[in-house]
Order: structure tokens, then sequence, then C-alpha cells
């Protein structure tokens, strides 16, 4: 059984997203990808991550740089809390499947 997450750090004219499947008791797979912040590169990057099929979104950035991703996102991922201020924003889908704790760092 494996289970897909997207990590954003988000950046003003740019987005660094890493796509992890994480199987159940085996091994990690990464995907990298850079998306800038225009609308249609956000439709792209909920396009890919659908595709992807990821259960959970997690995004960290300083600033309001943000809001346009969460914007581009949330019609198809849920926030997982009612705060939007804090500095790690995370959106899930409407069921929720828990990932392993430890997820390997991974370097760009």
């Amino acid at each position: 059984m494996s289970y897909s997450i997207a990590g954003i750090d988000v950046h003003k004219k740019k987005l660094a997203v890493v796509v992890a499947d994480l199987e159940v008791g085996g091994e990690y797979q990464f995907e990298r990808r850079w998306y800038g912040s225009h609308p249609e590169q956000l439709r792209a990057l909920a396009e890919w991550l659908i595709e992807q099929q990821v259960e959970e979104v997690v995004m960290e950035s300083t600033a309001q740089y943000w809001k346009p991703v969460w914007g581009a996102l949330e019609r198809y991922w849920k926030p997982s809390s009612h705060s939007r201020d804090l500095p790690i924003h995370s959106l899930r889908p409407h069921a929720y499947v828990r990932a392993p704790d430890v997820v390997p760092a991974v370097a760009f």
C-alpha cells in the first residue's frame, strides 16, 4: 500500500516541489519539480499533483507567498486545520490516511 505526499517550498516567484511515494514497510520514491508562481503554472502544479495521486500536500512559506498556492490547491485538497496563520500549511483530501512518521530529507 502506498501513500503519496507533496512538500512545497514556496518562494516569491518559484515553487520547489517534491512528491514522495511512501511504501509502507518498503522504499521511498521521490520526484522533484520546479514551478513558477503565475496562475497557469499553479494550475499545472495542481494537475501534476492529481496525476501523481497525491493524498496530502504540505507547504512552507515566509511572508504571504503561500496564499495563491493555497487558493489553487484547496479546491482539490481540504485544509487540515482551520488556521492559515501557521508557518507550515497542510492540505489533505476528504479521506485522511496516516503516513509514516519519518520521511528522509531530500535535497534539490
